[in-house]
């Protein structure tokens, strides 16, 4: 009896053993890539539209193409005129006719073959009001009024002989971003000034806020620079609340922590497109020189 009890305990550990290792295939249903679009947009700069295809992140070697053959245009719904946009090469879609105009609302239309017809909207705000209150050496203290409750990004930039302000539209999301400078844990927007200005905010119509942070966050000359810093600027974005929300939503996926981790699901980039992925959005900007 004790000898087909050995043999029975034996199949178990047997069978346990075998099915500890198995391989395990991950499959995928057939991919159809999104269309991807990225445009930022400012007053009196150049209508530029990037557009590609997303790719698989289960395919091995896929890349992100370009899309050459679409249709795009740009119709100001103010005036309901349509600005036909010009391919120029990987991908870029241009037209330097009828540029932005603060404060009115645009739409994007975008035809490509084999896919329903990606759309956004947004709009360029019309630009704030900024005025420094003060900027001794221990803080700076700015003070923003609109006659609406938009939406503001703000940082700090300098020039030297090696490089002087440059205001030139910077018509890709993700490069706007990027030159956005952080200064330590600070958040870099605000958002929806709520406080009257004055007691008679009702007529006016004006609201007002006011930001303070330590001067010691500026960049100070010498560090980790070759060339001496000549001014320094506040630069204020008064943008859509769609550029708001991405640029936000990109902080939020940097800071994640699933690029360490194999698991984590990553934070969602903001996207305002319709039938598509990326990002349409508008704003305008402001430089005060910090004296």
């Amino acid at each position: 009896m004790k000898f087909f009890q050995h043999i029975i305990i034996f199949l178990c550990a047997s069978c346990l053993l075998v099915s500890c290792e198995e391989d395990f295939v991950l499959r995928q249903n057939e991919f159809k890539p999104s269309v991807v679009v990225n445009s930022v947009f400012s007053p009196g700069k150049p209508w530029q539209v990037n557009l590609t295809f997303s790719r698989s992140r289960l395919e091995e070697g896929s890349v992100i193409k370009p899309i050459e053959t679409a249709e795009v245009e740009v119709i100001e719904k103010f005036t309901t005129r349509v600005i036909l946009l010009k391919h120029v090469g990987e991908g870029v879609y241009t037209s330097e006719i009828y540029p932005p105009v603060a404060d009115r609302t645009y739409e994007l239309v975008v035809k490509v073959p084999g896919y329903d017809i990606v759309k956004a909207r947004s709009i360029a705000p019309n630009k704030a009001k900024v005025e420094i209150l003060s900027d001794v050496v221990e803080k700076l203290d700015f003070e923003i009024s609109d006659s609406k409750n938009n939406y503001y990004i703000w940082d700090l930039v300098y020039t030297n002989d090696k490089n002087e302000l440059d205001t030139t539209s910077t018509p890709t999301p993700g490069k706007l971003v990027s030159g956005i400078n952080k200064y330590n844990d600070l958040s870099n927007y605000i958002q929806n000034i709520t406080t009257p200005k004055s007691n008679d905010s009702e007529t006016t119509g004006k609201q007002t806020t006011k930001y303070i942070f330590n001067a010691d966050l500026f960049i100070e000359e010498g560090e980790g620079q070759s060339q001496p810093i000549k001014k320094k600027y506040l630069r204020i974005l008064t943008t859509s609340k769609d550029l708001y929300d991405y640029y936000k939503s990109v902080e939020k996926y940097n800071v994640s922590e699933h690029h360490n981790c194999s698991f984590c699901q990553a934070p969602d980039i903001k996207s305002n497109i319709v039938n598509g992925l990326g990002i349409f959005a508008g704003y305008t900007e402001d430089f005060k020189e910090i004296k």
